[in-house]
């Protein structure tokens, strides 16, 4: 006979105090090796969805630059950027109302495209207010000139008694507004910030060390405005502090945003509007606002137009005015309500409560009813505690706690029952919530390869469109529609597919793909370059059956481009979808677009070019200095694997490389002879007529002897 040994009081103590520290420690390794930081961040991006917030600060007004705006003066004739002298209006118009300070987050480190005569009157309009505050941008790359320093120093340095916390990147050179404007300028604050691992923005530095000095952030610098000269701030072990000030800030000195709603909680007010009341009082007029709106206001002028490239994602959405970023940390300042990260000491200690509460649990209730309505319990009093925390202004971080609390249940479970198979299943359920099935099955099979949960991957990103396809779809019945796009979207992601590609979304007739995650794959940019030229290739044939059902032909644009971007689970609570955010993705969409400058199928950046190490034959096509990037940026045209090159792309790649060097020594004529010839062997190679084209223009009106062969369009 089997004797079944039963567990005595004291085994069972000594069990529930090894399995209360084990789901601590293993909770504690999540957190120290950063797999909780994503999880973290949108547990937290949740209390801010999810929860009220407190009112908005009725001494903040915005005056955005919007859409409407830009489009009111297109129609007088003022294309974007605006003349500066424009800002003068509005300027009078914020001193006529009384402002407290006018906080500009546009970057003027540029002459004015409109001489310098526009630079004065804005200076001059500036000094007329004496309360103007103007960006500089910190920038890690060395200086390429110490000119302004001084001036930008003496304007903006803080001391600062104690040790400050300093963060990660460190700063060498100062990007100030121009001359006339620093001069002009009250006050000045930097703008130059990072967000947190998964691409959002959660927090803003509000001290940036700079050599031996401390410069304030642009929202720190307007809540410095009209206030008395201060004396200095004092660095207290997790916040600075001035006086009866006291501004919590994390280990890198940045202030944790308490956000006030949504895009727009803020009082705004339209730029065109407020230049236009300004004009109308001048000329004895009714406004369009009355100027009094603006007394005892900070007033932050800033762009929202979705064009003018300063929208971020932040808690409350994907797409975020940047305006609204330091106007939020304003907000904080000004109303002293600052959200403040629990201490440590008393997380864990919740932490322990919680996962004591669930082992006891567990080992001492043998019916499951009840230990799945105590887990149930358990899981809501700890969401319930962080939702009234957060609303006193206290982030009890939701996702520690709650793993070692799930760990305990599990652990414990599984300690009790010693259901191996159970606790499989139960986990895979657990994930499969959060996970596609063919992630999954990735993790399961090759878990030392693959991390979840937001990392930063070295990869190639892959867009393609097609071209003209509102028109195309304007011809088709709904049905004809819907069945063409189904069967080209199926050979193009069979092709992405084969390739072992990621397809990570559909946009209409648009496709999103990626190589290098969440399996590392050496060869990734070959992969999408092969998958490029193979689907061009792929699409003729599907022209070719399309024509027999009487369908329009296809015509697709690819954009490629590798580099690093941030790539993880991202989504809501119950279903995430693994993808890629940052600035790689930018480009690699930019590129796309810009085939149809070029007549091209395929554009690719250099460092995809690089990464493919000669197996794929390139043409070299310009220097682009895409929207949003002022890095200028070679792109290359694929033509075809090494080996495959007909004798007309040979030919026609020989001459348009020749015409391209004379082109870019700004010999125009030279030029145009060698893309006639790469004309003639390849009459339909559109990136030669688009140069040729060039050529003949510049031959008419010569460029401007600052000319630098970087073509810069003026839309995607």
């Amino acid at each position: 006979m089997i004797r079944i040994p039963v567990q005595t009081a004291r085994t069972r103590l000594l069990a529930a105090l090894a399995l209360i520290g084990i789901s601590l420690a293993l909770a504690a390794a999540f957190e120290v090796s950063g797999l909780l930081t994503p999880f973290t961040l949108k547990a937290q991006d949740q209390l801010h969805l999810r929860l009220p917030s407190a009112p908005a600060a009725p001494d903040i007004v915005l005056i955005t630059i919007d859409q409407p705006d830009l489009d009111f003066f297109q129609e007088q004739g003022v294309g974007w950027p605006w003349p500066r002298e424009l800002y003068g209006p509005l300027l009078d118009f914020c001193r006529r109302g009384g402002a407290v300070a006018v906080v500009f987050d546009l970057l003027f480190t540029e002459p004015s495209v409109y001489g310098t005569e526009d630079d004065q009157r804005f200076a001059q309009a500036m000094a007329a207010a004496g309360n103007v505050v103007l960006p500089f941008f910190l920038s890690p790359n060395p200086p390429e000139n110490k000119g302004n320093l001084t001036v930008v120093l003496a304007k903006s340095s803080i001391t600062v008694t104690g040790l400050l916390p300093v963060g990660p990147k460190v700063y060498r050179s100062i990007l100030p507004p121009i001359p006339p404007l620093l001069q002009a300028a009250q006050g000045l604050g930097n703008v130059a910030s990072a967000p947190d691992v998964d691409g959002t923005f959660r927090r803003l530095p509000l001290l940036v060390p700079f050599q031996d000095r401390w410069l304030p952030s642009l929202s720190l610098a307007a809540f410095l405005q009209g206030r008395p000269a201060p004396e200095s701030w004092e660095s207290v072990p997790g916040s600075l502090r001035r006086g009866n000030l006291r501004i919590p800030v994390d280990g890198q000195g940045r202030l944790l945003l308490r956000f006030r709603g949504p895009s727009g909680s803020h009082v705004r007010l339209s730029a065109a509007n407020v230049i236009q009341s300004e004009i109308r009082l001048q000329h004895g007029r009714e406004p369009i606002y009355p100027p009094e709106r603006l007394q005892g206001k900070w007033v932050l002028v800033g762009a929202t137009a979705p064009g003018l490239m300063d929208l971020k994602p932040s808690p409350l959405a994907p797409v975020y005015p940047g305006v609204e970023l330091h106007a939020t940390a304003l907000d904080n300042l000004l109303q002293g309500d600052f959200l403040r990260l629990l201490p440590a000491p008393f997380l864990w200690l919740w932490a322990l409560i919680l996962t004591a509460g669930m082992t006891v649990l567990v080992l001492l209730v043998p019916r499951l009813g009840w230990v799945i309505s105590g887990f149930l319990f358990g899981l809501g009093l700890h969401l319930g505690l962080c939702a009234i925390l957060f609303l006193q202004g206290w982030l009890l971080d939701p996702v520690l706690p709650g793993l070692a609390f799930v760990l305990a249940f599990g652990l414990t479970a599984a300690f009790s029952y010693a259901t191996t198979g159970r606790q499989k299943a139960a986990l895979r359920t657990m994930f499969s919530r959060y996970m596609s099935e063919e992630v999954l099955q990735h993790l399961l099979e090759n878990p030392e390869k693959v991390r979840l949960g937001g990392e930063r991957r070295y990869l190639t990103l892959f867009f393609s469109d097609l071209a003209g396809f509102t028109t195309i779809s304007e011809g088709l019945s709904p049905e004809r529609l819907v069945l063409l796009l189904n069967e080209y979207l199926s050979v193009m992601t069979d092709i992405i597919l084969a390739e072992q590609g990621t397809v990570d979304k559909f946009e209409g007739d648009a496709i999103m793909a990626f190589w290098g995650a969440p399996l590392p794959q050496a060869d990734h940019a070959l992969r999408a370059c092969r998958t490029a030229l193979r689907q061009q290739a792929a699409l003729a044939e599907l022209n070719r059956r399309f024509a027999d059902q009487g369908w329009p032909p296809l015509a697709c644009r690819i954009g490629l481009h590798t580099g690093e971007a941030v790539v993880g689970n991202l989504g809501s609570r119950k279903r995430f979808d693994y993808t890629v955010i940052g600035d790689t993705v930018n480009l690699a969409s930019r590129l796309e677009g810009l085939n149809k400058f070029y007549g091209t199928a395929i554009l690719a950046s250099d460092t995809t070019v690089q990464e493919c190490q000669g197996a794929i034959e390139f043409l070299e096509v310009d220097w682009v200095a895409v929207k949003g990037r002022e890095q200028p940026v070679a792109v290359f045209q694929p033509l075809a694997l090494t080996g495959e090159l007909t004798a007309v792309q040979e030919a026609a790649r020989t001459a348009f490389t020749t015409g391209l060097a004379h082109y870019r020594q700004a010999a125009f004529a030279r030029a145009e002879i060698f893309f006639r010839q790469a004309l003639e062997v390849w009459p339909e190679h559109g990136p030669s007529l688009t140069f040729l084209r060039r050529c003949q223009a510049y031959q008419a009106h010569p460029p401007a002897p600052s000319w630098d062969a970087v073509f810069r369009p003026e839309s995607k």
